[in-house]
């Protein structure tokens, strides 16, 4: 059966279901680029944080973490709001070499790796295309 909503509910109502559904697609974010880190120390798959408008938090420090999936790391709020920019990001110093195929250390000699091809080159874009089509496929159920 359908839900009846007052007409003077209908603005609560419609903000709390997208807030729900912009939740949905933080956290799943957040958990595919985790789920799709390559995997040596953990450093990299540990250090992905999420911040409300910038991102300027600070990667976990060299160290052995295993091959974990913590959980979301909201850095400067504790929950998603309409009219706001959410970013999940990782500001491990080689992040952008091993994730993007940016800033490659001298000796990768110019060609993108992934050791043991745990990911393709550009993952993150990846990610950005399947989690528009979860919220294009969730927000019907809205």
């Amino acid at each position: 059966m359908a839900k009846r909503i007052r007409v003077d509910q209908i603005d609560d109502y419609s903000f709390g279901r997208f807030e729900e559904l912009l939740k949905a697609a933080v956290n799943e974010t957040d958990k595919r680029l985790k789920e799709g880190s390559p995997t040596d120390t953990g450093r990299l798959k540990v250090s992905w944080q999420i911040s409300e408008n910038v991102s300027d938090g600070v990667g976990e420090p060299p160290n052995d973490y295993g091959n974990v999936l913590r959980p979301p790391n909201r850095t400067n709020y504790r929950d998603e709001k309409i009219g706001n920019r959410y970013i999940v990001y990782n500001n491990v110093e080689y992040a952008a070499a091993v994730i993007a195929g940016q800033n490659m250390p001298p000796s990768w000699k110019g060609e993108w790796r992934s050791r043991n091809n745990q990911i393709e080159q550009n993952y993150h874009l990846t990610v950005a295309k399947d989690i528009a089509n979860f919220i294009r496929t969730n927000f019907k159920d809205t």
